[in-house]
Order: structure tokens, then sequence, then C-alpha cells
């Protein structure tokens, strides 16, 4: 007999309260609260507040036009389509929404779902492939890496809303939903906040049938990455078909990238590091890049000349990352060499600058 949760009701009314909608309001302002249009918002939040309230009671909520770019992504190697939304009534909504289901998407999420996630993230992907190797070798001996194809773009929009029925009994708070997810085409769109929580909901019919199903004591998932561990070869291959069958009966499909390898002789390349059993060390593209920096900035420092903010952010990231790995020697080198004090200064400089306050015409 298949338990199935009780659902979830009376999410729409609560999602309607004044202070709810306040908390969004300043949820979604997080990090631009300079911008022209925000700062309006938030000088008046009575106001706008009580504007978002309307439109959501009489149900006449609109998404407004998506503006996609594309970035490359020079780590990655690929380019991205962005799609950037309006602050108001917009991201504000998608705060309101998400915050009114949120109790109920994490009730439900798989514990190494680490993408995407509040108090998750990398880190707590990389404890637990550190801890697994080190301590638990006897269920870590193969290493199966898989990757899904077009996670975001391939969505299909009915399966997700079929999902959340069964997750969810409010009907006005299904009919938002359904109502921000056919406001693109095909899929989600990538840059929305609402985005990442609906993948990372899609897929956990995906992580209960991996750890119920197929017996993987071992697995970890970083949105659209996923890393399983074993200590049978053909059993991994069998789980990579059958995960494979899952996910067509999803709508989606895994890249032909998938990788089998026993973790004695070879590391496990995930979130942008190599794990071997006794110790870890950063991807190689990822080191190459702290490397060229390295000598870049050296080469500026001794000319006097000014550092680029693009190169001050990109440097102080990838050393945050080489904290987490074993190489005392390049920190030591780094520490004595570079200037922190004065490459924050320069994304600060940089952040002041770009979100100066526009002066009021009186």
């Amino acid at each position: 007999m298949i338990y199935l949760p009780k659902r979830i009701g009376n999410l729409f009314n609560k999602m309607c309260k004044i202070e709810n909608i306040k908390a969004a309001i300043f949820d979604s302002a997080h990090g631009k609260k300079k911008r022209k249009f925000v700062k309006k918002v938030l000088d008046n939040v009575d106001e706008y507040a009580h504007k978002i309230q309307q439109i959501l009671l009489t149900e006449s909520y609109v998404p407004s036009r998506f503006y996609e770019r594309e970035l490359y992504d020079c780590h990655c190697r690929k380019s991205r389509k962005i799609c950037n939304t309006a602050y108001y009534p917009d991201q504000i909504i998608f705060w309101c929404v998400i915050n009114a289901i949120k109790p109920t998407i994490m009730r439900g999420m798989y514990e190494w779902s680490c993408g995407s996630v509040p108090n998750r993230g990398i880190k707590l992907g990389y404890r637990a492939v550190r801890r697994w190797l080190n301590c638990d070798w006897k269920n870590t001996k193969y290493c199966l890496k898989l990757d899904i194809h077009h996670f975001y773009q391939s969505i299909p929009h009915d399966k997700l809303m079929e999902a959340f029925s069964h997750k969810i009994k409010d009907k006005k708070m299904l009919r938002l939903i359904s109502r921000i997810v056919e406001s693109y085409p095909a899929g989600l769109p990538i840059g929305n906040y609402t985005s990442q929580w609906f993948a990372n909901f899609y897929l956990e019919s995906l992580d209960h049938y991996i750890k119920q199903e197929l017996h993987i004591k071992r697995y970890v998932r970083y949105v659209d990455d996923m890393v399983l561990f074993g200590n049978n070869k053909k059993k991994l291959h069998k789980a990579r078909i059958l995960i494979s069958k899952k996910l067509s009966e999803m709508g989606l499909s895994l890249k032909n990238n998938y990788q089998v390898f026993p973790t004695k002789s070879r590391a496990v390349d995930f979130l942008g590091y190599q794990f071997w059993r006794n110790h870890i060390k950063m991807r190689k593209r990822n080191f190459l890049f702290l490397t060229r920096q390295y000598r870049k900035i050296c080469r500026l420092e001794s000319r006097n000349k000014p550092i680029p903010f693009h190169m001050a952010a990109g440097f102080i990231s990838r050393y945050g990352q080489l904290q987490h790995c074993n190489v005392y020697w390049l920190k030591q080198k780094v520490q004595k060499k570079i200037n922190f004090k004065m490459l924050k200064e320069v994304i600060r400089n940089e952040n002041k600058r770009k979100y100066k306050p526009q002066p009021v015409a009186i």
C-alpha cells in the first residue's frame, strides 16, 4: 500500500495577508534597494502592498513580458538565456507564491538535494561527498555521474502542474502557479525566482525513486547534476537505464556523457572540485583561471595600475573555493603576494557606483 501525504490547503488566503505581502516586497528587494523603481516601491510599501493584495484577491494577475538576454558562461563554456521580469508586480508576486508554498516543497525534498535551496548549496554537497569517500569505502567503490539534457527548457507544464496538484489542494493557488508556469512558452525560464523552486520540486519524485526503489545508499544532486555511488559497477549501469526510463516518463532525458568509474583510481569531478579518497583538489579549469588571474593581478600591482572590477571579483570567488582544497603551499603563496583589502575595496567602490541613488527632483 502506497502512503500519500495529506494535501495542503488554505495557502492562497494566507499568502494574501498584508504582512506576508510586505515581507515578500522586502525579500524581493534584497540586493537592489538602490534601483530607482525598487526604491519607489520601498518608500510606499503600504500603498503597493494593497495594490498587490487586490491583484491577488481578484485573480487579475497577468505576467509581464519576459526580457531575454544571452550570456556566455566562460567557466562552463556555454551560453545561457537569462530572463528578466519587472520588479512590480511580477517579482513581488513570485516571492509571495514561494513564501507560501516553501514549507510544502521543503517537507518532501530529498535531504541531499543541494542546488538553489536555502542553507544548503555547494557546501552541503561538498561535505556529503567528502565524508562518504573518506568514511564509507564499501559503498563508494564506483561512481556514476549523470546530467539532464536541457533541464529547465524541457520541463513539461502539464506534468509539473500534475505534481503540484498532488501536494496542494487550494484551487486558487494552483491557478496562480499555472498562470506563472504557462507565461513561458516551453519549460521554465532561467532567472525567475520561481523556476529554481519549481525545478527542484519536479525532481522530488526522481530523488525518492532512486533512494527507495533503486536502493542507492549514497546519492547527491545539485539541480540537474547527479552523483551516485555504489559497490557494484553493474548495479550502477542498471540504475542508469532505470533512471533514464523514469526521466522519459517525466518528459526529460539524460545527456550521453554519463560516466561510471572506480573512485580509487580517479577523482570525482563535482561542484567545481576533484574529490579523491584522502584529499580534494580544485577543478583543473578553475585552477587555471585562478593562476592566470593571480599573475595578472601581480603584474598590475607591480606597475601601480588599477585592477578591474571583474578581475577582483573573479579572483576572490575562486580563492574562496581554494580554501576548501588541500593546497596549503598555494594558499600561503597567494596570501603573501595579493593585497585582499585592495581587491575588496575595488568591489565595494564598483557596487557603490553601480547602485548610486538617483537625485530626486523637488
